[in-house]
């Protein structure tokens, strides 16, 4: 009996000893993958939000809620007749910081497998802004950072936490009695084209941890409120969630040049793309258009010019790259393209 109880523990050891390695192994096949992707190669991407939806699992988890404020009650008026101050452990809930911390967790395991161009969230552009604002003083120098360089996200990540829960087994092995925290999280996960509001893929996880189980697979850390178990089911969570987008990368072969439902994505169809013409006066301004308007596959534009600057939206038949090919041509010496992206080309007048 001794035998069987001694060998019962490192078999447990191996098999999560195993766990975490297997883990380990699947992440490390993902940054293997996207190694070789130079970064003006991979679709821009933001984590915007994870919200949660739910506020108790079940009907069992709201009792164990209510029998649990009813035991800190009773606590509580022990400790004060002892002379306390009635402090006792409070119900269990939701971390109230579990939906920012998935957010953080889930943007710091994308950029860390560089799959995708991670572009930090709107959440948090304060941040950035301030910096640029500064830099537009005329205390800054030329090395500030400029106005107008942000990247715009090609595919927003949102989630929604619809089912948590934070129970207690006991369990009984070869006679020995052991208690352990079970933490179940489920959550939806939606890949968004934010041009079109084309939902790419929605899918739902559901993940499991107990306390003992180790987290560190990715250096994510859960909320320091929360205890191993609900930190090791976010880590999990966050895991699969990578390791899912990864897949869906591959098969629907994204790219920057290649976002689905993205016409622009689309080199035969009817395509809007900004094009921002420097240095302009109103007679190089109304050249241009005309210029515009008479290239091929030209379908119809929006213009308007503000300080010098001449701004064109032009719906054109195909993507952007058909376009450079198609103007290049009639810019002789009066202008110059300097900047060419997805949606977007910068011409300077001469």
């Amino acid at each position: 009996m001794k035998r069987n109880t001694l060998l019962l523990p490192l078999l447990l050891v191996s098999a999560a000893g195993f766990s975490q390695t297997d883990e380990k192994f699947s992440i490390e096949q993902v940054k293997q993958q996207c190694a070789g992707m130079p970064i003006e190669s991979r679709a821009r991407m933001s984590v915007t939000r994870f919200t949660v939806t739910t506020s108790t699992t079940d009907q069992q988890q709201q009792a164990a809620t209510g029998s649990n404020a009813r035991s800190n009650n009773i606590l509580k008026g022990l400790d004060i007749l002892k002379g306390g101050n009635g402090a006792a452990t409070p119900a269990v809930t939701i971390p109230p910081t579990l939906g920012e911390n998935l957010t953080t967790m889930l943007t710091n395991a994308l950029q860390g497998v560089n799959c995708f161009r991670v572009l930090e969230s709107l959440q948090h552009n304060d941040d950035l802004t301030g910096e640029i604002n500064a830099g537009n003083t005329e205390l800054s120098s030329r090395k500030a950072p400029k106005a107008g360089k942000q990247l715009g996200a090609q595919i927003v990540v949102t989630g929604e936490v619809i089912e948590f829960s934070d129970k207690s087994k006991k369990v009984q092995v070869l006679g020995v009695g052991s208690g352990k925290k079970v933490v179940k999280m489920g959550f939806n996960l939606k890949l968004i084209n934010p041009e079109t509001r084309d939902v790419i893929v929605s899918h739902v996880f559901r993940v499991e941890s107990r306390t003992g189980k180790n987290v560190s697979v990715l250096g994510l850390v859960g909320t320091s409120n929360s205890d191993p178990a609900t930190a090791a089911v976010m880590e999990d969570g966050v895991i699969q969630a990578v390791q899912y987008i990864a897949r869906v990368r591959d098969s629907l072969k994204i790219d920057v040049n290649n976002i689905p439902g993205s016409s622009s994505s689309q080199p035969g169809g009817i395509n809007e793309i900004e094009v921002v013409l420097a240095n302009a006066n109103f007679a190089s301004y109304s050249a241009f258009a005309k210029l515009l308007s008479e290239t091929p596959d030209y379908q119809s534009l929006e213009k308007s010019l503000s300080s010098g600057t001449g701004s064109y939206s032009v719906k054109f038949k195909g993507n952007t790259d058909q376009l450079v090919e198609a103007l290049f041509p009639k810019l002789g010496t009066k202008y110059e393209i300097t900047d060419q992206q997805d949606g977007k080309i910068s011409v300077k007048a001469k």
